[in-house]
């Protein structure tokens, strides 16, 4: 059998039904193309299997066909599973990516995007720049922000974390527990993660709102995220003697160490305590019980990023977009056990 010949540019633009030029502007992300004419060649580009061919284009167009990620740590499990869902939908668009860790609090960031001025653009979680040297970079290049810090005039992506706490809430209230501990909350004077200062603003308002009492006593702030941190935390909790049914971690690391120390101190999970987390790390579902956890959908965070960068590599002056990706709760055997109605997931 003769070897299929490679797709070409002309046969993109006759499945496309758009001329050849339209179908380059869009493959080198030159402007002057209508959204729903570029969303029909992009499709036909993946139905055609089409590869642009990227050095001859670096060339014509002086973009190197890469991008950058920089996220804060990779052995954080969600940092490794978001820049793993963003290079792969990166792959999905013919861009390389060149991978960077900026440290926990971000200290890195001005660094790697200073190391690195050829790439066409840069993802980043946003940990530790000012907002002005955000603006000044964005100005330079095109860059997409990841996480809970705002920036009004810099494309980014971040979870519903208002919602998923009140979800939380709302799940916890409903199986009877009213004695909420929550970890890794914000406090006054400590540097916290961005999404700590959300998630803990975001628990008071929605303990308000489900008519629940929020005591401080029941608060552990902890700068970071691990199993071990979470472990510590409960370990604090009970040697103050601290009365608590559920417990909330800010992430899957915090409540699964929670799970740990809860096991070691003779706690059952959930019958004693009921303990959730947020991220949905692909851990959660095989830990001892399983992990009820708020879920953003990753594979969607990660193309909307990409998408953001892409559309600011064609177009630079268009206007900054914010998208807040929606989350779920996913209730498993660490608040609902195996007798009850919930779906177990």
């Amino acid at each position: 059998m003769l070897p299929r010949m490679a797709a070409t540019l002309l046969d993109v633009a006759a499945l496309a039904g758009v001329s050849p030029k339209t179908v380059s502007r869009v493959v080198n992300g030159e402007p002057g193309v209508s959204p729903t004419t570029r969303e029909r060649v992009l499709d036909a580009v993946a139905r055609a299997g089409y590869a642009p061919n990227t050095s001859a284009r670096s060339l014509r167009t002086g973009r190197s066909g890469a991008i950058g990620l920089a996220v804060p740590e990779l052995n954080q499990p969600f940092f490794a599973e978001i820049a793993d869902r963003i290079a792969a939908e990166a792959h999905r668009h013919d861009l390389a990516v060149v991978l960077g860790v900026t440290g926990e609090r971000g200290q890195g960031e001005a660094e790697f995007l200073a190391e690195h001025p050829d790439l066409d653009g840069t993802v980043m979680y946003w940990q530790g720049m000012e907002p002005e040297q955000i603006a000044a970079a964005a100005a330079q290049r095109p860059l997409v922000l990841l996480g809970e810090r705002r920036h009004d005039a810099v494309d980014r992506v971040a979870m519903d974390n208002e919602r998923g706490i009140d979800l939380v809430v709302s799940h916890l209230q409903a199986l009877g527990r009213g004695r909420v501990a929550a970890l890794g909350v914000a406090a006054p004077g400590q540097w916290t993660h961005a999404a700590g200062l959300t998630r803990t603003e975001a628990l008071r308002t929605a303990m308000e709102e489900h008519g629940l009492d929020l005591d401080e006593h029941r608060l552990v702030a902890s700068t970071e995220w691990r199993p071990v941190d979470g472990a510590a935390a409960v370990r604090k909790l009970l040697e103050r003697g601290v009365d608590f049914d559920a417990v909330i971690g800010f992430n899957d690391g915090l409540a699964l160490g929670a799970l740990h120390e809860l096991a070691a101190a003779g706690l059952r999970v959930p019958q004693d305590v009921a303990v959730t987390g947020i991220d949905n790390l692909e851990l959660a579902r095989y830990s001892s019980p399983s992990l009820t956890t708020v879920s953003p959908n990753l594979s969607t965070y990660a193309a909307d990023a990409v998408s953001l960068l892409r559309r600011r590599i064609a177009v630079p002056d268009t206007p900054a977009r914010t998208v807040i990706e929606d989350v779920t709760l996913l209730a498993r055997d660490s608040t609902v056990g195996g007798e009850t109605p919930w779906p177990r997931v």
